[in-house]
């Protein structure tokens, strides 16, 4: 591959570079945009000279520095609490804000709507002129399930930043947040929120989204059930708020997520369809290829829209904007180029999405299927024409897990094993619905009873899809899962795949050897974290909204007690940082065992807690207080729980303690009332609910 064909991924690079610079320091520079304006003139200055071939590297070196510190400029520059505008400048302690949905509200267990706010102040009658973004958290009601995008809302509470992850190793919500320019939150009440006025917002985005809503009305209406409706929306349209846990778990455990977010194969299969439809036409005047192409892309942005403008499809879509506009001016670009270009462009417009797992995944799919896929092809034997096109899906498949097997491992933590074969389901029912339920929406508007006919034929086809992804992930050794690798080693896993390809394949010996000791670095530091863990000891109580969980680590081993806390609520809060202690079973206990329980390094016999040298007091309501003690018995710290009866100074005199550590199931009041009498006594303490995790090392 001729680097001059490839000019932009030649400048994405350091492009990209300075974007994670910027996001990682997060400090301006004094005087940065005058050197950028001087920079930018002295690279057009330059651009007009001839230079020696020897001294050509002299341009290409100082348009580096200038993409790297223009992207170190317009990473601080899309962070919207910079601006002098922001609401929380503006009034740091506003506690009534004005503003528009600007996205459409997800559902879950509460309304998450996206506001943009346009006012705010500490009461109604003195609201400023503003800007930024607010994520408003409702209770699930018709109220708040009827909202949509464009109406203005006022909302009245208390607008805090949002919060960083309260267990070890959790989903980074706030960093989630951060990369959609969201960086505070608010929780309201049925009575603290109010509609002012409908239809506002982008006129593009209104009729998109209303697209998107009547077009899950039809699904619904010939989806009759539960999971064959999530999946069919979820397939057609990329929106899985109501899709069940345990069917996103079997397409997640048989690598067929991808289906059901909306992406590059979305697109594809649209673009082969349209462009199906447009051959039959009988047309060949001078103006066809750019009519056709106009459509082409009129149809793919249409679809973009309706279903949201994941950064997946984004890239897709401009990718395949890209390639048929010089198609349209008979141009041939390298797909490498086309994919910066792409790059390039979304990352001007919004630099966050570099740091989005779906951008990476997209890009690392693609990249994987056009580096390998050509020489899979290549090196393995032909087949029959019968057995070609499933044959070709493999391929892909496989080409796509090697692009994106480091990141897969670093965000997900688990390998699909069968992949390959769920791929076959996944892709090929996929592309039937597609086009399938693109049909449907038409025929539903004209033609009822076709339709009907069709949406029983296609309810049939996901709910096979479901049956044989479940069917898949309950084979034996479906998924490799509790795989803890961090972003060093992410990258150094695929510095091991490039090169070994590069070795392999421009017959480079001396980067084979590279890449074997990068695998060998890879393994020394497995083995030193292995060798850590083999000597762990920890104590980790959870954040759990309204339930107990308390982890004691011992080398592999885990002892667990918990009250009656749902599966789902146990992965979400600890399934991560047992996953990185390298812990993937142990026991689990009530709280209030009857019997005692004993290993070799833990006693435990409520409300007595010894985990090696140290010993805790574990009080609930089931401790009164009225049990007889010889003496009093000194801990290193008191976990209180379920509300416990017994009186503060009570405790602590039974119970002399350094440290009293608040579960999160024990009431506000009452977590108070004891912050005082710890206070009063110069007793330390630590409230789970406010503070996130306790967790003790020794």
């Amino acid at each position: 591959m001729n680097p001059r064909q490839i000019p932009f991924l030649r400048m994405l690079l350091p492009w990209a570079a300075g974007i994670a610079a910027g996001a990682w320091r997060d400090i301006p520079l004094p005087g940065m945009e005058y050197g950028l304006c001087a920079g930018g003139l002295l690279l057009i200055v330059l651009a007009r000279q001839q230079f020696r071939y020897a001294f050509r590297w002299i341009f290409g070196s100082l348009l580096a520095v200038f993409l790297l510190g223009a992207g170190y400029w317009r990473v601080l520059q899309q962070d919207d609490r910079r601006q002098a505008t922001h609401f929380s400048r503006v009034c740091p302690s506003a506690r009534v804000a004005v503003g528009t949905v600007c996205d459409a509200p997800s559902k879950g267990a509460k309304q998450k709507v996206p506001l943009r706010v346009e006012a705010c102040g500490p009461a109604a009658d003195s609201l400023r002129p503003c800007t930024g973004n607010l994520l408003l958290f409702l209770d699930a009601s018709p109220a708040s399930g009827a909202l949509r995008y464009g109406d203005r809302l006022w909302v009245q509470g208390d607008i805090r930043p949002c919060e960083p992850p309260k267990n070890p190793h959790a989903f980074d919500y706030r960093q989630y947040l951060h990369i959609q320019n969201m960086h505070y939150q608010v929780f309201a009440k049925d009575r603290s929120y109010g509609v002012i006025a409908t239809g506002l917002g982008h006129p593009l985005w209104r009729v998109a989204f209303r697209w998107r809503v009547r077009t899950l009305d039809i699904l619904r209406a010939h989806f009759p059930g539960i999971d064959e409706y999530a999946v069919a929306a979820a397939l057609l349209l990329g929106y899985k708020d109501e899709l069940p846990d345990e069917l996103q778990t079997a397409y997640a455990e048989t690598g067929s997520m991808h289906a059901l977010a909306v992406s590059g194969t979305h697109v594809g299969l649209l673009y082969a369809g349209l462009l199906f439809l447009f051959r039959r036409i009988p047309w060949a005047g001078p103006g066809r290829r750019w009519v056709e192409t106009a459509l082409v892309l009129a149809s793919i942005w249409a679809f973009t829209l309706v279903t949201g403008a994941s950064a997946s499809v984004l890239r897709a879509s401009v990718m395949f904007s890209v390639f048929l506009t010089g198609k349209a001016i008979r141009r041939q670009a390298s797909i490498w180029n086309v994919l910066a270009v792409s790059a390039f462009g979304l990352l001007f417009f919004n630099p966050y999405l570099l740091f989005d797992a779906g951008f990476q995944l997209s890009y690392a799919a693609v990249a994987g299927m056009v580096l390998y896929y050509p020489k899979l092809q290549l090196w393995l034997p032909p087949l029959p024409k019968w057995v070609d096109e499933g044959w070709k899906i493999l391929l892909i498949g496989v080409a796509a897990q090697l692009g994106t097997l480091p990141l897969s491992l670093y965000y997900f933590h688990q390998f699909p094993v069968y992949f390959w074969l769920a791929g076959w389901v996944v892709v090929l029912g996929g592309a039937v619905f597609l086009w399938g339920g693109a049909m449907l929406v038409l025929l539903d508007a004209f033609v009822p009873v076709a339709a009907a006919w069709l949406g029983k034929l296609l309810y049939g086809l996901v709910w096979g899809m479901n049956y044989l992804v479940q069917a898949i992930q309950q084979l034996p050794g479906a998924v490799i899962s509790g795989v803890w690798i961090n972003g060093w080693a992410a990258a150094a896993l695929y510095g091991f795949i490039l090169l070994a390809t590069g070795a392999l394949l421009l017959k480079q010996p001396r980067w084979l050897l590279v890449s074997l000791v990068l695998l060998l670095c890879l393994g020394g530091a497995h083995s030193n974290r292995a060798l850590r863990q083999i000597r762990q000891r920890e104590i980790v109580l959870y954040h759990v909204s309204r339930h107990f969980l308390l982890d004691f680590f011992d080398g592999r081993h885990r002892v667990s007690c918990a009250d009656s806390l749902s599966a789902r609520q146990e992965r979400f809060a600890a399934q991560a940082n047992r996953w990185a202690h390298g812990i993937a079973g142990g026991v689990c206990l009530g709280p209030n065992t009857a019997a005692a329980y004993r290993s070799a390094h833990l006693l435990l016999e409520p409300p007595f807690v010894q985990f090696f040298e140290k010993k805790l007091a574990l009080i609930d309501a089931s401790y009164s207080g009225k049990q007889p003690h010889a003496a009093s018995i000194p801990v290193d710290a008191i976990i209180l729980h379920n509300n416990p009866g017994i009186e503060p100074d009570e405790c602590l005199r039974r119970f002399p303690s350094p440290l009293v550590v608040f579960a999160s199931n024990i009431s506000r009041r009452r977590a108070d009332r004891w912050k005082a009498i710890c206070r009063e006594k110069g007793v330390a303490w630590h409230d789970v609910q406010e503070q996130g995790a306790w967790v003790l090392r020794f």
